[in-house]
This record gives structure tokens, C-alpha cells and sequence, in this order.
């Protein structure tokens, strides 16, 4: 029973306390990057997020994404 409950409260903390995911999304078109903590992936194959610099709702429709650190996702979000 121990153990049971040792490696339930393991998967919480995994995955309760686990770290943010940071994105940069590249506009090819307009050439714009944002940086957001939440990606939306569409079934129309357009990504839909919150741009972190300025709060505004943004949907592209092609668009190349990169998982960044935290670090990348600081010194990025402050720039435009």
C-alpha cells in the first residue's frame, strides 16, 4: 500500500509540478516572431496563441514552430 501511494504522489509531482513549455512561432510570410507559453494546434492546420509581448490573440496559418528554453523565451518576448 506504501508503495502504491509512493508512486502516485511520484506522478503527481511529475506532472502537477512539471516545467512551462516555452514556443517561438516564425511567420514566413510577414516574417514576424512571437514567443508564447500555449500553442493551439487546428484542425484547419493553423496554430492559434497569445502573443507573450503583446497579449494579443494571433492565428497563422503557415507557420514554423521551435520548442525554446526559458531563457530563449525571456530575451525573446522583450524584442520587436
Amino acid at each position: 500500500m506504501k508503495r502504491l501511494m509512493g508512486l502516485a504522489l511520484g506522478f503527481l509531482l511529475l506532472f502537477g509540478c512539471g516545467g512551462k513549455t516555452y514556443w517561438m512561432v516564425n511567420d514566413p510570410y510577414t516574417k514576424n516572431v512571437y514567443y508564447t507559453q500555449k500553442l493551439d494546434k487546428l484542425t484547419s492546420g493553423a496554430v492559434a496563441f497569445t502573443d507573450a509581448q503583446t497579449g494579443k490573440e494571433v492565428s497563422i496559418q503557415n507557420s514554423e514552430v521551435k520548442k525554446i528554453t526559458e531563457d530563449e523565451f525571456q530575451g525573446g518576448r522583450g524584442k520587436k
